[in-house]
């Protein structure tokens, strides 16, 4: 299964981490155009995650 990239970002003004937005996901995808674009329209703060499909294990982030 191929990788989703998912782009999230912070709106103008906002500082709190926990308040970003997912702002762009797809396989094939220009990270830094959508940077590039975003950052023109204020966004801030980019941080980039890859989806594989698989259901996450939330036992084991817990340590459980």
């Amino acid at each position: 299964m191929t990788n989703e990239t998912l782009i999230y970002a912070l709106e103008r003004g906002e500082t709190r981490d926990y308040m970003e937005t997912l702002i762009a996901c797809n396989v094939n995808l220009d990270i830094e155009g959508v940077k590039k674009a975003a950052s023109a329209m204020g966004w801030h703060s980019f941080r980039i995650a890859y989806f594989n499909g698989e259901k996450p294990n939330f036992a084991k982030a817990v340590n459980v």
